[in-house]
C-alpha cells in the first residue's frame, strides 16, 4: 500500500461533518416543516439557505470516491467487503431498529413499518425487493452499497490498476443516462451519481499517485461536467416546493457543486491541510450514525416534544442533542465494539485475541 493512502485526511474528516450538518439542517429546517412533519420549524430566513443542504448528500459521494478508492488500496477482495461491511451494517441495524420501535411505541403511522418492511430494510438494499425504505435518508446507503460492490469487483478480478480507464467508461455511461435516461443504468449502475464518485476517486489519485497529468484533468472536467447537468436538472425539478423559490437557484446549486470539486482541488494538491483535533475527529465519528438517525426518528421525537413544550426552538434544540447523544452512543456502543468483531469474523480472523495467562508466584 502506498503509504500517503495510510495516513488519515483531518480535512475529510470535517468535510464528514459539515455535509452531516447540512443534510440536517435541510430536513430539519427546510424539507420536514414543509411536508408536515415538524409543525412550526420553518424559518424563511434558515429555509433560504438549508433549503440547498440536501447538497451534502453530493459532498458525502466525492467523500466516498476518495475514501473507498483510499481503502481499496493493497486490500484483498474479503478484507475490503469485511471492513466496508463491519464500518456499514452494525450501526444500520441499531438505527433502524431505534426508528421502527419509536413508530411502533408512539404509534406514529407517519412512520410506521411492517415487520418485513423492517427486516429487509436490514439489508441495506430494499429497493431490490421493491420494498420502501424504513427511513428515507437510506436510499444514499444503497448507492454507496451498489459504489462498494463495484470497487469490490474490481479487486476480485484485478482490475483496479485499470481505475482510471474505468471510471471514464462509468462517466461514458453516466452521459448515455443524461441524454436518454435507462432505469437499469440509473438503479444498477448509479449513472446518476457516477460523477461524483469519480471525481472523488480522482481526487484520491492526484493526491497519492503522482499528481495532475492530462487524463485526470480531463476526466475531472468531464465529471464536474456530469454531475452539474444533474444537480441543474434535480434543482429545477426538486426546488419547486419550495415557495422561495426563484430561477436563481439552479445556478446557486452549480456554484455549491463547483466549490466542493474546488476545495477538494485544494486536498489533492495538499494546498489545504488540518491537523489532528479532537472536535473535528468527533465530527467525523459521528457523521454516520447521526445521518441514519436524524430524519424519521428526529421528526418523531420533535413531534412529541413540541405537543409537551408548545415551544418550536427547544423541542428543536432538543431534538437535535438527543439525536447527536444516541448517534455517540451508537458510535462508541455498536461501530467501536460489534464492527471490529463482525470485521475479524469475516476476514476469518479469532474474535478475541487471546489473553496471556498469569504466571503463577509460587
Amino acid at each position: 500500500m502506498n503509504p500517503k493512502s495510510a495516513q488519515r485526511f483531518h480535512e475529510i474528516d470535517l468535510l464528514r461533518g459539515l455535509a452531516c450538518l447540512a443534510v440536517l439542517g435541510f430536513h430539519y429546517l427546510s424539507r420536514s416543516p414543509r411536508v408536515g412533519w415538524m409543525p412550526e420549524a420553518l424559518v424563511p430566513a434558515l429555509d433560504a439557505v438549508l433549503r440547498f443542504g440536501y447538497l451534502g448528500v453530493h459532498l458525502f459521494f466525492v467523500i466516498s470516491g476518495f475514501v473507498i478508492l483510499m481503502s481499496a488500496q493493497g486490500a484483498t477482495p474479503r478484507n475490503f467487503a469485511a471492513s466496508r461491511v463491519a464500518r456499514l451494517y452494525p450501526a444500520l441495524w441499531v438505527a433502524a431498529s431505534i426508528t421502527a420501535l419509536t413508530a411502533w411505541l408512539l404509534g406514529d403511522a407517519r412512520f410506521m413499518s411492517t415487520w418485513p418492511q423492517y427486516l429487509v430494510n436490514l439489508s441495506m438494499v430494499p429497493q431490490w425487493f421493491g420494498v420502501p425504505y424504513i427511513d428515507a435518508a437510506y436510499w444514499s446507503l444503497a448507492v454507496e452499497l451498489h459504489f462498494y460492490i463495484y470497487i469490490w469487483l474490481l479487486l476480485r478480478f484485478k482490475l483496479l490498476g485499470h481505475i482510471e480507464a474505468l471510471m471514464l467508461g462509468w462517466l461514458a455511461i453516466s452521459l448515455a443516462n443524461l441524454l436518454r435516461p435507462a432505469w437499469p443504468l440509473q438503479f444498477w449502475l448509479d449513472a446518476k451519481w457516477a460523477p461524483l464518485f469519480v471525481a472523488g476517486g480522482i481526487f484520491f489519485l492526484v493526491r497519492t499517485q503522482g499528481g495532475f497529468n492530462l487524463r485526470r484533468l480531463l476526466t475531472l472536467l468531464a465529471s464536474l461536467a456530469l454531475a452539474l447537468a444533474y444537480a441543474w436538472q434535480d434543482a429545477v425539478a426538486d426546488l419547486h416546493w419550495a415557495t422561495l423559490w426563484r430561477e436563481t437557484d439552479a445556478w446557486v446549486v452549480a456554484g455549491l457543486i463547483t466549490a466542493v470539486y474546488a476545495v477538494f482541488t485544494l486536498i489533492a494538491l495538499e494546498r489545504w491541510r488540518l491537523p489532528p483535533m479532537r472536535w473535528v475527529a468527533v465530527a467525523g465519528a459521528l457523521t454516520y450514525p447521526v445521518y441514519i438517525l436524524h430524519q424519521y426518528f428526529g421528526a418523531m421525537v420533535y413531534q412529541r416534544l413540541l405537543t409537551l413544550s408548545h415551544s418550536m426552538p427547544l423541542s428543536l434544540l432538543l431534538t437535535t442533542l438527543l439525536v447527536g447523544a444516541m448517534g455517540w452512543q451508537i458510535h462508541v456502543r455498536v461501530e467501536k465494539t460489534l464492527g471490529p468483531r463482525l470485521r475479524r469474523w469475516i476476514e476469518g480472523q479469532p474474535l478475541a485475541a487471546p489473553q496471556p495467562r498469569a504466571r503463577s508466584k509460587a
